[in-house]
């Protein structure tokens, strides 16, 4: 969005935004314009890239309308965005984003059920994984595999699915294509771009890599 547009928005939407209420205004890849409240702050500067699996990221996904509950793994603290797209001229010129905090959601949303352990399974059959027991969990060609201390196994649920079932606080997702166990990094090692190869604690020393898209929330999250 055109930064000269930014005053525009901002009093078109400024008598319905409650106090205690952050603002966010993207271009639909970076942030333009950020307002935190007294109540919440993400620490937001403009310039920084959309993260996945914010409120403004799946409005852009979707080319509309979301209102989400966000957990702390994107922004280090959970709250509550209601994001839509600012349309001029019947363009889409970037995305608003009102920021809650989970205090004072406009409407009470419960924290998912986490289950105490994922199923894998192997040639002979299926076993329930203890959460700590999971080092890493990857997905190649639409296939989940839990990483253990003892093997790898098979898992019905897609990355999707799966991030709404890992609490947040035990489990980062690093790369499109995994999860890692925090208490199982081992070591992190710098790599090309500003990103980074973890290797974890099991035998093998595996290594697991994070991305571009993922380095700023893991960095953020991890405090270095």
């Amino acid at each position: 969005m055109d930064n000269t547009l930014v005053p525009e928005v901002l009093q078109m939407i400024g008598q319905v935004i409650p106090e205690g209420v952050s603002i966010a205004i993207s271009d639909g890849k970076q942030y333009t314009y950020y307002k935190p409240s007294e109540a919440i702050d993400l620490k937001i500067e403009p310039g920084d890239l959309v993260p996945v699996g914010s409120a403004t990221h799946k409005a852009l996904e979707i080319k509309g309308k979301v209102a989400h509950h966000v957990e702390s793994r994107v922004f280090g603290i959970p709250y509550y965005g209601v994001s839509i797209p600012v349309i001029m001229q019947g363009r889409i010129e970037g995305y608003i984003t009102a920021i809650y905090s989970p205090q004072m959601m406009p409407m009470a949303i419960p924290e998912p059920p986490r289950p105490p352990f994922l199923i894998g399974r192997d040639e002979n059959g299926w076993l329930p994984i203890p959460m700590n027991e999971i080092m890493y969990i990857s997905s190649n060609e639409g296939k989940t595999q839990l990483h253990t201390a003892n093997g790898a196994y098979t898992n019905k649920y897609n990355m999707a699915e799966l991030e709404n079932l890992l609490a947040p606080g035990q489990f980062i997702r690093c790369h499109r294509s995994y999860f890692v166990n925090l208490e199982a990094i081992r070591f992190i090692h710098p790599h090309f771009h500003s990103t980074f190869i973890l290797e974890m604690k099991d035998k093998q020393k595996s290594r697991v890599p994070v991305s571009q898209s993922y380095a700023s929330t893991f960095r953020q999250l991890l405090g270095f």
